[in-house]
């Protein structure tokens, strides 16, 4: 992955990531549960929201965000491919909740599938891993604790992320937060094996387009009419 040529502080990277964590929390929260902000709005809050956290970092840290977006670019296509249409398949086996006229399906995939996909991918799988990494690479970590704290704190970091980041929408609360970090964390070890941002954000579309095509409502949803009770509640789904 590549790093500064000068010397950053750990703590730097520490507070970083909790600004990440806050703010992944916060988006969802904030518009998706306290606002009511539909999908078509809230996913452009999201991309704005990812796109000054990550260039903001990058920028931190002394690098060029060109050449972070696009390091080993080639490594990250393949890596996101084949995490994507892996966990585009687990989407698959989950129920049937929404139905998306065929007219209406290329605008839905480019809106819902690409768009919200980058956004998701860089804020839950890409974004958190990086600092997480870059913090131990400041720590100066060598041998073998240095290799472990490498792979291990960067998915560890992703998980928070993505659990606080689901715990901000009313209805991805409970049981589903665990399929979801686990979705979530195959692509952060597909970012890790390839070094390549491109990964979790590939594999992030590639699994929501199975979502939208398999009819699998992603959030935020809205909320029950008062009076429905648990019955008018949508569950949550894996793709998310």
């Amino acid at each position: 992955m590549p790093v500064p040529t000068s010397g950053v502080a750990w703590w730097g990277s520490l507070l970083w990531l909790a600004a990440v964590t806050v703010a992944a929390f916060g988006v969802a929260w904030v518009t998706g549960t306290r606002l009511h902000v539909r999908r078509a709005a809230y996913i452009p809050i999201l991309l704005i929201v990812t796109a000054a956290l990550w260039i903001g970092y990058v920028d931190w840290l002394g690098l060029d965000v060109g050449d972070a977006a696009t390091n080993r670019w080639d490594w990250g296509v393949a890596g996101g491919l084949v995490a994507g249409f892996a966990l585009a398949a687990a989407v698959r086996t989950q129920p049937v909740d929404r139905h998306v006229a065929r007219r209406e399906l290329p605008l839905t995939l480019a809106w819902e599938g690409v768009v919200y996909g980058i956004g998701e991918g860089m804020l839950l799988a890409g974004l958190p891993a990086f600092v997480a990494w870059q913090m131990v690479h400041s720590l100066g970590w060598g041998g073998f604790p240095g290799a472990l704290a490498r792979w291990t704190l960067p998915v560890v970091a992703a998980a928070v992320v993505i659990v606080t980041h689901h715990l901000g929408y009313w209805h991805c609360r409970g049981r589903i937060l665990l399929p979801i970090t686990l979705a979530c964390s195959v692509l952060t070890i597909a970012y890790l094996l390839t070094g390549s941002f491109v990964a979790p954000v590939v594999g992030h579309v590639v699994m929501h387009f199975g979502a939208v095509l398999h009819g699998v409502e992603m959030p935020p949803v809205d909320r029950p009419a008062r009076g429905t009770g648990a019955r008018g509640r949508r569950p949550a789904r894996l793709a998310a």
